[in-house]
């Protein structure tokens, strides 16, 4: 009899443990409209409402801090119960994070102010014409240093990379189709004050967990994605803040194993 007893009682005890480790995970992100930003000071977007979701499913409400970029990207690469979002998919991310999406699709583009003529045939050309903004820590900082570009004018949010390509203190703005509009709305701008003059490469968002988060919070994250995509309440969420645009249905986890430790 004790024995059935423990035998009966062992799934709620794993229940419980997997629950505690959830409900220890650190959750952050950014001021990035529409994807994610804050309102009258609470978190709201895209990626924030379908984090919100897969909460309800895994019966978690961590609060969810709207910080700068460069202080979460921070604390996901050097703590371990950390979940960053939305953190774009690269060669050099999936060997820091455990990546589960993607919860978004874009493209990367190269922008100008709305009266500069300026024609890129590649973007090794832009090197030499002027100061590229970006913004601290972000996916667009990281691949133009990687393709070797030293002109980078470095902000500390994609606003302020914004303000200063209208101001013309930089010839070009590296940012997403999908948050450029909504960050020129913010500012209060046309998104006709500026064009795309080279569509660079595809962006997939995804919710990156740090190094020694443990494999069963993991699980129970894809299993909500997995459950909030089927359900169709994904596909709402998408359409309501993009629409028009394709929603990718497909839910994978890359990068490191999951609770790998940090170092």
């Amino acid at each position: 009899m004790p024995r059935l007893r423990a035998t009966l009682l062992l799934p709620i005890v794993l229940s419980i443990l997997a629950s505690a480790a959830a409900s220890a995970l650190q959750v952050f992100t950014e001021e990035w409209p529409p994807i994610t930003f804050s309102e009258a000071g609470k978190p709201t977007g895209l990626a924030v409402e379908v984090v919100q979701a897969m909460q309800k499913r895994i019966g978690q409400q961590q609060a969810i801090q709207v910080v700068p970029w460069a202080r979460g990207y921070r604390m996901a690469t050097t703590l371990p119960d950390v979940m960053l979002f939305t953190t774009t998919r690269t060669a050099e991310r999936e060997q820091l994070f455990t990546m589960l999406g993607p919860v978004a699709l874009g493209v990367n583009h190269l922008y100008v102010r709305r009266n500069d003529n300026v024609q890129l045939r590649t973007l090794e050309e832009a090197k030499t014409m002027g100061l590229v903004g970006v913004y601290k820590d972000s996916v667009w900082q990281q691949q133009l240093e990687r393709q070797g570009f030293d002109t980078l004018d470095i902000s500390p949010d994609p606003q302020s990379a914004a303000r200063k390509l209208l101001a013309g203190r930089v010839r070009f703005w590296y940012d997403s189709n999908l948050t450029a509009p909504a960050i020129l709305k913010e500012l209060r701008e046309p998104t006709t004050a500026i064009r795309s003059v080279m569509a660079v490469e595809e962006n997939a968002l995804y919710l990156a967990f740090s190094k020694g988060t443990p494999a069963s919070t993991i699980e129970s994250w894809r299993q909500a994605l997995q459950a909030v995509k089927d359900s169709g309440e994904f596909a709402r969420i998408y359409q309501h803040w993009l629409p028009g645009e394709k929603v990718p249905m497909r839910v994978e986890v890359i990068g490191v194993p999951p609770g790998t430790p940090t170092r």
